[in-house]
């Protein structure tokens, strides 16, 4: 069992549901969040070490949430998730402080890749 926590932010339910039980399955502490801002609640009460969001939502997208987390905790790692991935979005993210930008869908292979990357990295930043 890891002990590192993450945090999944998608307003799609399926997405939520969908990743957070590939999550739990490979032993990872999973808390979700439906929002931009219920995401950033949840941060300010307990600390993460990865947060996964959606680039587009309602009520507090994940270029807000990338923002807040990386001036609150800039250890903690963030990867964004879109429908549409571009050259000039994957630059601006990064640039922002986003480990990685992943288009969705994508194999969950690939997809628990760049989970056990992005944590990794949170381990050689401590």
């Amino acid at each position: 069992m890891s002990d590192k926590r993450i945090l999944l932010v998608d307003d799609e339910e399926i997405i939520l549901d969908t990743y957070s039980s590939l999550l739990s399955e490979k032993g990872y502490y999973v808390a979700t969040a439906c929002s931009g801002s219920e995401a950033l609640a949840k941060c300010f009460k307990q600390p993460f070490d990865l947060i996964i969001t959606d680039l587009a939502m309602m009520n507090g997208d994940g270029l807000t949430v990338l923002e807040e987390i990386k001036a609150k905790s800039p250890h903690t790692q963030v990867i964004i998730l879109t429908g549409t991935r571009s050259k000039v979005m994957s630059e601006f993210v990064s640039r922002l402080g986003a480990y990685a930008l992943i288009e969705k869908p994508c194999s969950n292979e690939f997809f628990l890749s760049c989970i056990k990357d992005a944590l990794m990295k949170v381990r050689t930043l401590l």
